[in-house]
């Protein structure tokens, strides 16, 4: 059976959410509004969040954000005009959590969400937030869905093809040398040679971790095929498709389905984004510095905030809870000695 009731909120949406928090918060903060002007002429793209973060805050009615003129492109002279403070900050604050479960609401019933419906449409098997769902295809391989998942299954006579949509999944091939089974992610493919393997598609990167046996991975700039043994993890970046190929331990590899996330090294961006798709809301990291750095531990998917919070404070951050809905990860101010 398909879960299809799978949803998520892409970056620029929930920062776009955030700016109208924190410039309502701090209407006359100079230096946020200079932070805000470069974050909203990034590109188009960041204009489009905007303006339709803040159609659905105006729709919520709990606040009153405007921006006078938004242009095609994004200017950096444009200006946020606050709602006049005629209350006090504890009503405001009030309003905020209201309406910022009321986005959080508006946005569970899609309409931010297209390439979510898109998914839907072409997913053979898909799954929603925090659940995690184990398929047995035609042929008796087995494959579990991470949350926020989808895939796509095409099995002809002479091979087996699987596409992975969005998320997560951890692959049980039942090899048949005239049959090759071949999954698609993205730019690559990963061909099972007899294995256990797991493949992960974020928005910046592709992964691939064999736990047992070997695979085969292609990409559009390897003029061979790399292939992967136990242990072997090898990342995509989806921007140029640069491959990065290093050794953990093959436990490691698919541990989110006990539901820990056990990770030897990685960045907290890329933690983060697992972590993502199992809370229920928005998780956004201000600083690029802190999404970099290196971090490894054993993560409680079952609580997402805690498993956060052990991500980013060792790595010089901190983590803020906004009306259930929200958690808001940046870098810890620097502390003063006395």
């Amino acid at each position: 059976m398909t879960d299809n009731s799978s949803a998520s909120v892409d970056p620029l949406t929930a920062e776009a959410n955030l700016w109208v928090i924190r410039l309502t918060e701090e209407p006359d903060d100079r230096d946020l509004r200079k932070e805000f002007s470069a974050w909203y002429a990034q590109s188009p793209a960041h204009a489009d969040a905007w303006s339709r973060a803040l159609r659905v805050w105006r729709l919520t009615g709990a606040v009153g954000p405007a921006l006078l003129s938004l242009p095609d492109k994004p200017k950096r002279t444009e200006t946020f005009v606050p709602p006049k403070p005629s209350s006090s900050l504890s009503a405001i604050a009030g309003r905020h959590a209201v309406a910022l479960s009321l986005a959080t609401a508006l946005c569970g019933l899609g309409l931010f969400f297209l390439p979510d419906i898109r998914i839907a449409l072409q997913a053979d098997f898909q799954t929603s937030t925090g659940k995690d769902q184990t398929v047995t295809l035609a042929d008796g391989s087995v494959v579990t869905l991470g949350a926020r998942s989808a895939i796509a299954v095409h099995y002809r006579p002479g091979t087996r093809d699987v596409t992975l949509l969005a998320g997560e999944a951890f692959f049980q091939v039942k090899h048949d040398a005239t049959r090759p089974f071949l999954v698609t992610a993205g730019s690559i493919q990963a061909r099972d040679i007899g294995t256990r393997f797991d493949i992960r598609l974020d928005p910046a990167e592709i992964q691939v971790g064999v736990q047992d046996g070997r695979v085969g991975v292609s990409s559009p700039t390897q003029t061979q095929e790399v292939v992967l043994d136990a242990g072997d993890e090898i990342s995509v970046d989806r921007s140029d498709n640069h491959m990065t190929r290093k050794t953990v331990s093959p436990d490691t590899i698919g541990s989110w389905q006990t539901g820990t996330l056990v990770v030897d090294s990685d960045t907290v961006g890329h933690v983060t984004d697992t972590l993502k798709r199992y809370y229920p809301g928005f998780i956004v990291n201000w600083s690029a510095k802190l999404r970099s750095r290196q971090v490894g531990g054993i993560y409680d998917l079952h609580n997402i905030p805690a498993a956060l919070r052990a991500a980013v404070v060792p790595s010089g951050g901190q983590v803020r809870e906004v009306a259930g809905h929200m958690l808001i990860a940046t870098d810890a101010p620097a502390s003063h000695e006395q």
